[in-house]
Formats: structure tokens, C-alpha cells, sequence
């Protein structure tokens, strides 16, 4: 089953010297990480609703937050016992919190599929992370609204691939703390606007925002655009 790890910061974390990438090659080796990638500061977020027929894009994040999401992974685990493993050997377990999420697989029907990629950088430049709004009006995307946005995006090289998660409540939150290992139910933080997917976005800003803001979603929900930590060139 795939899980979508967040790395998210926290300001009860505590100091360790522990190296991310050895634990990336470890769990690489062991064929249960697929991917994963860090993202730039929060502070560089691009905000993205649409609203009464109007593409609204604000900078900075959705909310201000003292935890937020500093990087994701995604892992092909037996279970939920194994991803737990995973999660808490990261050395972010000690100097923040990691959610997992459970993936649900989508399928948008024909010409849809994700571009395929081999390892961590999927060939996008952007992380648009899709979250629920409650002040939003009410709306329901059609499937063929998503899936025709989809085949838009393959066919202008917007669209990438994206990953559909499970409702927060069955997101697991892991901590290390002390020494010990804090496993609790819920997000990595306590918002309503509560994370349901992952698109991935490649091109210059402004096409990623145009892209986005037309993405079925963003009626009733908020689009983060993050931007990978790595070098584009």
C-alpha cells in the first residue's frame, strides 16, 4: 500500500545530527521509498482559490502555522506498521513531525496516467498541495472536469502527476521526543483546511499558477504552490 509521508517542521523539535540521506538510502534500498523531495520555504508559498469566477492568488501560505509542511516522501509499505517504521527513523521524527497519510488510488479514465519518472525529482518544478476550505460555497468537481483538466496538463507538460490521499482522519502523526516514540492519530497540525492531495506542476511560475487556477479543486477548496528545494537551472 502507498503512503504519503509529510515532513513537517515544529518548534518543540529537538536538535539531532541524524543525516536524511542516509535514512533516504536506507529505506531506497529496501525498495519501500519510491521518491521524495524537500520544498522551499513556506514563506515563498503562492495561495491559489477560485472564487466567483475569479482566480485569487495570494503570497504566503494558507494559514499561519508554527508547523508546516517542509518536505513530503512517498512509500510503497507492506502496511501501516511498516510505514510507521519508516517514519520514525527519519531524523525529522526527532527535529519536527511526520503525518502519514494513506494514498487512494484514483483512476480519471483514459490518457490520464502520471508521467513516469525514476527517482526522487519527478520532473515537476512545483508541489501543488490541495486542501479543503470550509468557508468555500458548496461544489462537487465532475470527474470529467478533473480528468479533462488532467489531459489538459499532460498535453502542456503542466501536469506531472498527482497522488489522492485518504481524510485526515486516517492520518497518523509520529514524534520522537525525549528518546521515546509518540505515535498519535491526526494531522500535523490542527487545521480544518486539512490536505487532500498532491499535484505536481512543472513549468515557469506564472504557467503553474495559470494551470492551478484552473484546476477543478480550487472552487471549493485552497491550492498551496510550493516549490521544490533544487536546482532548475
Amino acid at each position: 500500500m502507498k503512503y504519503v509521508l509529510f515532513i513537517a517542521t515544529d518548534p518543540a523539535g529537538e536538535h539531532t545530527d541524524e543525516n536524511p540521506e542516509a535514512w533516504a538510502e536506507k529505506w531506497n534500498g529496501r525498495g519501500v521509498r519510491l521518491e521524495g523531495m524537500p520544498l522551499r520555504p513556506v514563506e515563498e508559498t503562492s495561495t491559489v482559490r477560485f472564487r466567483a469566477g475569479e482566480v485569487l492568488v495570494t503570497e504566503g501560505p494558507f494559514a499561519e502555522t508554527a508547523e508546516w509542511i517542509a518536505g513530503y516522501d512517498l512509500l510503497e509499505a507492506a502496511d501501516l506498521d511498516e510505514a510507521i517504521e519508516v517514519a520514525a527513523s527519519h531524523p525529522m521524527a526527532t527535529g519536527g513531525r511526520i503525518e502519514i497519510r494513506p494514498v487512494e488510488p484514483l483512476d480519471h479514465g483514459p490518457d490520464t496516467a502520471d508521467v513516469p519518472h525514476e527517482g526522487d525529482a519527478p520532473t515537476s518544478r512545483y508541489l501543488a498541495i490541495m486542501r479543503t476550505d470550509p468557508a468555500a460555497p458548496p461544489y462537487t468537481p465532475e470527474p470529467a472536469a478533473v480528468a479533462a483538466w488532467i489531459r489538459d496538463g499532460l498535453a502542456s507538460g503542466r501536469y506531472v502527476g498527482g497522488e489522492h490521499l485518504s481524510p485526515v482522519e486516517d492520518a497518523t502523526l509520529v514524534r520522537r521526543r525525549g528518546g521515546e516514540l509518540l505515535i498519535t492519530g491526526g494531522g500535523y497540525t490542527d487545521v480544518p483546511e486539512w490536505v487532500t492531495g498532491l499535484v505536481f506542476v512543472d513549468g515557469g511560475r506564472e504557467e503553474a499558477l495559470e494551470y492551478v487556477g484552473r484546476c477543478p479543486m480550487a472552487r471549493s477548496g485552497i491550492v498551496e504552490l510550493r516549490e521544490f528545494w533544487t536546482d532548475f537551472g
